[in-house]
This record gives structure tokens, C-alpha cells and sequence, in this order.
């Protein structure tokens, strides 16, 4: 407990960020806290972290503290084993998260889906593209926002997956007010996770530090329904600036809520019709555990193979015949995509056959 007190209060010191917490990791806490100004400037600890020891306060740290204890609230430094390894390797990370709920969900792989505050009946309807996905172990990420953030994590919640929300205040207060059940519901099914301490007020400049969470966990962000002033798109140039995917639902150009979908297709991110589209940018995660289900189910990519026909086949009828899971065809089927012996067309799938060559 005095390793995660002293810890916690160089992170809540004015100035300290990823970059000063790395070169602060070179002397022990218990010496940048207790060792005098001269002790300091000689051992070559920065100058700035110097003055700003001057604003240490202890009884902030230790009613941070108790909160922690009644609240059943964990604590990750940047550095520490446990601390999700995507986000450290995010070009910001913060320094600290507040954790509520399972610890164990920020490694699991993530996928960020934000929108509208106010979608519309077009926007509610394609959250079905994350349906096929719930079932295959990857969790739902956003920022319990109104709209498409809550539904998507309604959505995760109800079908038994894994989701996590990310707030920009302080993990004591729910903010909206109007999702606290579904605050209450995240915090005993998945996690709940802030930078901030208990006490801060969800304010507008803390939104975007917010999104920077939400994109530096995740391994793709996909966007439905923004428009062009949403804090959406900021999510998803955090997201391609931490080198993950962007994906996009697009929208009729007519509707001024999907403008911003639109323009990151424009820009390069990748149009995302349905799950295939997903699961297919989220490759370079998906092959191993289909290699890992295949050896240990004894079931080979033949069930799936043997379903698709020289004409095209469409999905739910490959599911239908083959008799399992739509979120297991999928995962079979971008491996025998990648193998070159099926091809995904419009309407569904057709199977390739190899040529002989003389």
C-alpha cells in the first residue's frame, strides 16, 4: 500500500505525463518524495518535477485512498505488468487508470464503437453489425455516452459479452446521470475505467482525453453515424494516429448525421457494412485463436468449406448448413478467404477452385 500511495502521488503532481513518468521510473518513488530539492537536482531528476513537489497533498492522496477500499476500485500505474499493453503502446497514455469491475477485460482485444448522441432509426439499426461479433471473445469498448455509446454496450451486456466504458470524470459519479443502471450494470459484468480522480467533474476538455483511452485500448474503432462536428471523429483520428484501423458505417449523403462516416471513407477509413467487414480489419488478432478453436474442438475448416457453393452462397445459408455459430462461419471463413479457397462477393460467398497448372 505505500508502493501505490507514493506512486499515486507523484501521478496526481502538476506536469507529469507519460514522458515525465518514464524518466521518473529511473529513481524509486520513496526517493523522489522524501530526498531534499539539492538531492534531487543532483541525482539529475528533472527540474520540473522538482517545483512541482512543492504541491504534494497527502490528504488528497489518502482520501483517494479510503474511496479506492469502499469502492472496490484498483489502481494501474503506466509501467506496471497489469496495465493494458495497447494503451502503452498508444502515443499518449496516461499516467494512471481507475479501474471498477474486471481488471482482466483491458487485455482482453477491443473493439471501440462510438456515433450519435441522437441516432437515428438508420443509426440504431446498423449496431446489428456488431451482433455476429458478441460471441467471439472480443469486447466492446466506448464511453457510456447517450446514444450510440450506451446501445452499444446495452447491446454487449445483453448478450453475455465483455464491454468497458471509459469516463472523462471521476469513477464516482455517473455521468449521464440517466445511465446509472447501466453504470451500475457495466461495473459488475465488465469495467469501468477513468484517468481522472474521484471528485472530477465530467467537463467538455476532459472529452477528448477521454477518447484517447478509448482509441489507445482498442484494436479498431468503428464509427456509426456521426456527424461532421461529432466527438466521434476525434476518437477515430486518435485511433489511426496510435496506428489502428478506422471503420466506418456509411449513410446516405442526404442525412447530415452521417456527413462524418462519410468523410473518414473519403480519408481512407474502411467502409464496414457488416461483420465480415470487421472481422476482416481485425485479421491480424483473429487467425490465431480460429487455429486454437480448430485443434481444440476437433472441428476442421471443412464443415464451413463444404457449404459454399461455385455459386454465391449467402451467409445465414452457410450458417444453416453447416450448423454452428454465426460468429464461428465467420471466423472460418476469412481463414479460408486468406487461403485463397473461398471469395467473399456481393450476397455472400462463392468457393475458389484451385487451378492445375501443366
Amino acid at each position: 500500500m505505500d508502493d501505490i500511495r507514493q506512486q499515486l502521488a507523484l501521478s496526481l503532481l502538476p506536469g507529469v505525463r507519460a514522458t515525465q513518468w518514464r524518466r521518473l521510473a529511473f529513481w524509486s518513488p520513496a526517493f523522489l518524495l522524501a530526498a531534499s530539492p539539492d538531492a534531487l537536482a543532483q541525482a539529475g531528476v528533472p527540474a520540473g518535477f522538482i517545483k512541482s513537489r512543492q504541491s504534494l497533498d497527502w490528504a488528497k492522496v489518502d482520501s483517494i485512498l479510503a474511496w479506492m477500499a469502499q469502492s472496490e476500485v484498483r489502481l494501474l500505474f503506466l509501467g506496471d505488468d497489469d496495465y493494458p499493453a495497447l494503451l502503452s503502446e498508444s502515443p499518449w497514455p496516461p499516467v494512471r487508470l481507475f479501474v471498477r469491475g474486471d481488471c482482466a477485460l483491458l487485455e482482453r482485444p477491443q473493439l471501440a464503437v462510438v456515433g450519435s448522441r441522437k441516432p437515428t432509426p438508420a443509426g440504431r439499426s446498423a449496431l446489428a453489425i456488431l451482433e455476429p461479433l458478441l460471441g467471439s471473445g472480443l469486447a466492446i469498448t466506448s464511453g457510456l455516452a447517450l446514444g450510440i455509446d450506451g446501445l452499444a454496450h446495452q447491446l454487449a451486456l445483453n448478450a453475455g459479452a465483455p464491454t468497458l466504458a471509459v469516463l472523462a470524470g471521476g469513477l464516482d459519479c455517473c455521468y449521464p446521470r440517466r445511465h446509472q443502471a447501466l453504470f451500475e450494470q457495466i461495473a459488475a459484468q465488465g469495467a469501468l475505467i477513468s484517468e481522472m480522480p474521484p471528485g472530477t467533474a465530467s467537463m467538455a476538455p476532459l472529452f477528448p482525453q477521454r477518447n484517447r483511452i478509448i482509441a489507445g485500448l482498442s484494436l479498431a474503432t468503428l464509427v456509426i453515424e456521426a456527424g461532421m462536428q461529432s466527438g466521434s471523429l476525434i476518437t477515430a483520428r486518435l485511433a489511426g494516429e496510435a496506428g489502428r484501423e478506422v471503420l466506418a458505417v456509411p449513410g446516405t449523403p442526404f442525412n447530415p448525421q452521417a456527413a462524418g462516416c462519410l468523410q473518414l471513407i473519403k480519408e481512407g477509413a474502411i467502409l464496414a457494412s457488416d461483420a465480415q467487414d470487421v472481422m476482416l480489419a481485425l485479421k491480424s488478432w483473429h487467425l490465431g485463436p480460429i487455429k486454437a478453436v480448430e485443434a481444440s474442438r476437433g472441428l476442421p475448416a471443412h464443415p464451413v468449406l463444404d457449404n459454399v457453393g461455385d455459386d454465391t452462397t449467402p451467409l445465414d445459408e452457410i450458417v444453416e448448413r453447416s450448423k454452428l455459430a454465426v460468429e464461428v462461419v465467420l471466423s472460418y471463413l476469412l481463414d479460408l478467404e486468406m487461403q485463397g479457397l473461398v471469395c467473399r462477393v456481393p450476397g455472400g460467398y462463392v468457393r475458389q477452385r484451385r487451378q492445375s497448372h501443366v
